[in-house]
């Protein structure tokens, strides 16, 4: 595959070579890589020196190993302005994709103080909790755990939440709309359950949103810790010059095959 000619370290010069076959073009978006064994062959190099080299590879967010298939090309990007509070149903449809989600608990509750706090409620007033596995084109995507007002959330409980938008059913059914939303953004890792919703491997890197979500009016409706597959989406911010506007956040879905 490869006459490795120059003096870098045998795994850098893998990783190099790898790069290069992507961003020519000659391994594009969704294309599988050879498995470990023909690619120890091709480099006539031991497993562990490839496994440095693809290493790095997965760090660039050039690759993506998927349990019981093997390592894929991923390179491909769709785009989502996160400021317009777009909401993940209404995303996967601008991309003519399908939505879906299963909901794996929902129960109403007195909130702990932080909650209480953010979402400015008084002392006997609930919360709905409600946490959804979201799916673009049957892939798992997002965990959503949200907590939301329960006198605005109530009239939206007798829908299915798993196929219906939560912010659809809230103006079609109480004509409120979305205002602004506090939200940032950190690294985060697989725990053992969500490797398992997610199905990747325990630890794999994962991007939790944390938002708290207004009306119009400026009253709290959702507040949410959402984890976002990192293989799978990540989000771009697009600066401009102090003087000017608010920058962008993009939101971007990678790696659909």
């Amino acid at each position: 595959m490869l006459p490795i000619e120059n003096r870098a370290p045998r795994y850098y010069q893998i990783f190099q070579d790898i790069y290069n076959k992507i961003d020519e073009g000659d391994f594009k978006n969704g294309d599988q890589l050879p498995s470990e064994a023909e690619l120890c062959k091709a480099y006539n190099v031991s497993r562990g020196t490839l496994r440095e080299g693809l290493k790095l590879l997965f760090q660039y967010g050039l690759l993506v190993r998927e349990q019981g298939r093997g390592t894929f090309v991923t390179v491909h990007k769709i785009g989502q302005d996160v400021n317009q509070l777009m909401g993940f149903t209404s995303l996967m449809q601008s991309h003519n994709k399908k939505a879906s989600g299963k909901i794996l608990e929902t129960h109403t509750k007195l909130p702990n103080p932080i909650v209480k706090q953010l979402m400015q409620l008084d002392d006997n007033e609930e919360v709905v909790r409600i946490i959804r596995l979201r799916y673009g084109d049957d892939k798992p995507l997002i965990i959503e755990r949200s907590y939301f007002t329960e006198r605005l959330f109530k009239p939206l409980q007798e829908y299915d939440l798993e196929k219906e938008s939560i912010y659809e059913l809230l103006y079609k059914h109480t004509n409120q709309r979305l205002g602004k939303a506090k939200q940032s953004i950190e690294a985060a890792v697989a725990t053992p359950t969500e490797a398992e919703l997610f199905n990747i491997n325990v630890g794999a890197p994962l991007l939790l949103m944390t938002r708290l979500i207004m009306l119009r009016d400026g009253t709290p409706f959702e507040y949410s810790k959402d984890i976002y597959r990192a293989d799978k989406l990540k989000f771009t911010i697009e600066t401009k010059p102090y003087e000017e506007s608010s920058n962008n956040i993009l939101l971007e879905l990678v790696n659909f095959q």
